[in-house]
């Protein structure tokens, strides 16, 4: 071969390689990863006291008379509710009272799961001439009625598994064919993650052969990452992890691939992988070895038994002799408990012996005194209890900083760098991030999240708001694009706007502030009632509630989350 003839070879294959560089930029662009975004509640299910249902929306007015049996609401923010007149008849009306979709067959709302009354946000199926096709919320076609049937993507919410004859394939969130409609099987792989929920899901796809069915791996774009040739693939479920960690198996054989890479072989009649300690323990002949996230063996598959404890791993030989190593398959000799958990950011650990003592390792020291109880806080700090059933706080480095003397229960407020501690009489105590600060009391206090940002501390006559680092701040500041604030004035409690005017004069034993629908909460003596965003008393008290937290009011309606959003009428 000539040196022109080497170089016309070296630029074909340049340009090839760019061709599919290209190729795969395009076909992932198409399939943009949206980022996850907590639905908008614009409509709301509404039971009455006889057990029927209505539709109200979130400023509290009535849309749909409560007296069907049960209406789902596929699409909290759009105006389409599936109205069940009995168990099998139902129809679908808009917020107006109109019926929709009248000139389509057996139109219906998507379950994406059957453990939940969840639906595909975009989509309704319809029939026509014993074919199944998608139409949106306006009733416009975006897929035609081509299909044997059209069910949600298991695992894959907003993508339709789409069936012709006996083959499968997936259609995108636009309604195109995003998976060619060639496999036997197809299930979304379960990753998921706060921030993209579904987005980055693979697919396990399988084909049926006459020894049974094998599957193969692509990724969320619908990428080859596998071959169809294995008898089970499952994906292990690392939060927040771009790459597809996937245990298959073989000849009855399982092994691990790091996406198309396999870095554990397939010679183990079980893996398993630990997400709390970041290993896969793998089991040959009933005997265990340890491997980390690159497939390294750490320690070697020759023990009868093994326990994790955090950032530890217990093994014990045939001759009944245990070793401890930590996750890094180094031995450890000076270490002997039952059980041993890392603790938050700290670096420190904690551990239980025998007797079922907690102690905290940091470093090369034990802080060791016979406690009952240890759990870790924030920063260099853990909660402990002793042998009296008090409870304290420590310092790992300068020592205890709350006396376990008084309290007998103590936690770290949730998502907030403070502290709760409770007295045997119901005394509430918070405890800012600077421990040596109490900054509120409160008799039988419950503590609740607002939001990210704010926690609050309530009684039935009493409130107080705390950020992040446990600091008291006001509800203005909570609360900064109300117009309405709720005030309290000589033990009772009213509304003031941002200008300090009194709209509502404090009368009522307690109030809450206006939550994001537009309405407040007011009680005198056991009763509740209502206010609106101006500062208008809409109800007053009348209602009994039975609530241990702060009840949220949707107009004459009450908030109530389950497994789904809905309000009850009030009586």
């Amino acid at each position: 071969m000539d040196k022109s003839t080497k170089i016309i070879i070296s630029i074909i294959a340049i340009i090839a390689i760019v061709v599919t560089i290209v190729v795969i930029v395009n076909n992932r662009k198409k399939y943009k990863v949206e980022e996850y975004v907590k639905p908008v509640y614009n409509y709301f299910a509404m039971f009455s006291d006889d057990g029927k249902v209505g539709v109200i929306d979130k400023t509290g007015k009535l849309l749909i008379e409560p007296k069907y049996l049960d209406v789902f609401i596929p699409n909290p923010s759009k105006d389409v509710f599936v109205c069940y007149e009995n168990s099998e008849k139902f129809k679908f009306l808009n917020s107006k009272g109109e019926e929709l979709f009248k000139d389509y067959e057996d139109a219906t709302a998507l379950q994406t799961s059957e453990l939940s009354l969840d639906f595909e946000k975009a989509f309704f199926r319809f029939k026509k001439d014993e074919k199944y096709g998608l139409i949106d919320y306006e009733g416009n076609v975006i897929v035609s009625a081509n299909y044997d049937e059209l069910t949600s993507l298991k695992n894959r919410p907003g993508e339709i598994l789409a069936k012709k004859g006996e083959k499968y394939g997936v259609l995108g969130s636009d309604g195109n064919i995003k998976i060619e409609i060639k496999y036997d099987s197809i299930i979304g792989d379960e990753y998921f993650t706060d921030k993209k929920g579904y987005g980055e899901t693979g697919y396990i796809v399988g084909e049926k052969g006459s020894n049974g069915f094998l599957y193969g791996y692509l990724n969320n774009y619908a990428e080859k990452v596998l071959d169809v040739k294995f008898e089970s693939i499952s994906r292990v479920l690392k939060y927040d992890e771009s790459d597809a960690y996937l245990i298959v198996m073989s000849n009855g054989k399982k092994g691990v691939y790091k996406n198309s890479k396999e870095i554990i072989e397939q010679k183990y009649q079980n893996i398993n992988y630990a997400d709390s300690s970041q290993i896969f323990v793998a089991k040959r002949n009933s005997n265990y070895g340890i491997f980390n996230e690159s497939g390294k063996e750490i320690i070697p598959v020759r023990y009868k038994s093994y326990s994790l404890a955090g950032d530890y791993i217990s093994v014990e030989d045939g001759n009944g002799i245990k070793e401890l190593y930590d996750v890094n398959g180094n031995k450890v000799s000076n270490l002997n408990y039952k059980s041993i958990q890392a603790s938050g950011n700290s670096g420190s650990y904690i551990a239980i012996d025998d007797n079922g003592y907690y102690s905290i390792i940091t470093g090369d020291e034990t802080i060791s005194n016979n406690y009952t109880y240890v759990s870790y806080a924030f920063d260099n700090y853990f909660i402990f209890r002793n042998q009296d059933g008090f409870y304290g706080l420590i310092d790992i480095y300068s020592g205890v900083k709350i006396e376990p003397n008084q309290y007998t229960f103590m936690l770290k407020v949730n998502g907030v760098n403070a502290i709760q501690a409770v007295t045997s009489t119901g005394m509430c105590d918070i405890y800012s991030k600077n421990i040596n600060e109490k900054v509120l009391s409160m008799q039988d206090a419950v503590v609740e999240t607002v939001n990210d940002d704010y926690t609050i501390v309530h009684s039935n006559t009493e409130c107080c708001y705390i950020d992040k680092n446990g600091q008291v701040v006001s509800n203005t500041e909570v609360y900064s694009k109300n117009k309405v604030f709720a005030f309290q004035e000589n033990g009772k409690w009213g509304y003031k706007d941002k200008s300090g005017k009194v709209l509502v004069e404090p009368t009522y034993d307690f109030a809450t502030d206006i939550n994001e629908y537009g309405f407040g909460g007011i009680i005198l003596e056991g009763k509740w009632g209502v206010v609106t965003s101006n500062g208008e008393v809409l109800k007053q008290p009348q209602f009994t509630l039975e609530t241990y937290y702060l009840p949220i009011f949707i107009g004459e309606y009450l908030l109530e989350v389950s497994d789904t959003y809905h309000c009850l009428e009030l009586n």
